[in-house]
């Protein structure tokens, strides 16, 4: 995953805002999160431990188009 990032010249802050701010859909067939933002797209997958109130998440890949 870092290294797609350095090579399409994206930040993890920019991952963050991504994942943050961006338009989501969820993949049919693999059930993973993609967020639209700007030019490029995160596609991650999310665990919420209902119990503690703890979000994690985890990046997958990072596209441009």
């Amino acid at each position: 995953m870092i290294e797609r990032m350095w090579l399409r010249g994206i930040s993890r802050e920019e991952v963050k805002q991504a994942i943050l701010r961006g338009q989501k859909r969820t993949q049919k067939k693999t059930r993973l999160t993609e967020s639209l933002f700007s030019f490029y797209s995160v596609v991650y997958d999310e665990y919420v431990y209902s119990k503690e109130k703890i979000r994690k998440v985890f990046p997958v890949t990072v596209k441009t188009w």
